[in-house]
């Protein structure tokens, strides 16, 4: 098993813009971080947890493979913002999204787009509740 970290950082990112304190003005490459994701491979299995508004910028050094599900784990902006930009991973297939019933309703809400059958293969996201 492989768990890379994508982001670590806080929800609106490191450096913040706007901020000039020494770790947002460091020119530590360390005190740059984008917001909070994991990728988890196995052998048989690609799981992305959460999709912030920074995963095209997470994935685009990584290779183009298919993602096998994703766990939201909650419905903040800064872990749920990426979700649209799953849409090229669905060449590989539909990505199960799984996520608390709350958490799933309210994606539902936010962006009713994702989660409809679409006549086009470009972008099948299915939302599990549970």
């Amino acid at each position: 098993m492989k768990i890379r970290i994508l982001g670590s950082g806080t929800s609106t990112g490191v450096p913040q813009v706007g901020c000039y304190c020494p770790v947002c003005t460091s020119a530590d490459p360390r005190d740059s971080r984008l917001r909070t994701s994991a990728l988890v491979e196995t052998d048989d299995a690609r799981i992305l947890f959460d999709c912030g508004p920074d995963f095209r910028a997470q994935t685009l050094a990584l290779p183009f493979k298919r993602i096998d599900g994703v766990l939201v784990t909650h419905e903040h902006y800064d872990h749920v913002g990426g979700l649209d930009d799953l849409r090229p991973f669905c060449r590989f297939g539909e990505i199960p999204i799984y996520a608390e019933a709350y958490v799933a309703r309210g994606l539902c809400s936010r962006m009713p787009y994702c989660f409809v059958d679409h006549t086009y293969r470009e972008f099948r996201i299915s939302l599990w509740k549970r």
